[in-house]
């Protein structure tokens, strides 16, 4: 079943957020997400958007993706206490 890991999170240098995102992308897609989207406002608000096709690859691509934020983190790109973190399953597509 279709799942999704919905992140939130904001970020002091949105151009380094995104720099370090691009950078990490083949590792990102390695994982086994169907997509992953980062959509950021004005304001350095940003929220990820990944869809997986079942739990058990979201669950494998769990390591991946707090290596990422980590070093995001880590380097000033993400402010690590303004993370939150959603997951469900698709109930309809319409």
């Amino acid at each position: 079943m279709t799942v999704y890991r919905i992140t939130r999170f904001t970020s002091p240098d949105v151009d380094k957020a995104v720099t370090m995102a691009e950078e990490a992308r083949e590792e990102v897609a390695a994982a086994g997400a169907d997509i992953i989207d980062i959509a950021m406002d004005d304001d350095g608000n940003g929220v990820v958007v990944a869809k997986y096709p079942d739990s058990a690859t979201m669950e494998a691509a769990t390591a991946v993706a707090m290596g990422v934020f980590g070093k995001m983190i880590a380097e000033g790109a993400i402010d690590g206490d303004s993370i939150d973190i959603w997951t469900g399953n698709v109930a309809v597509s319409i």
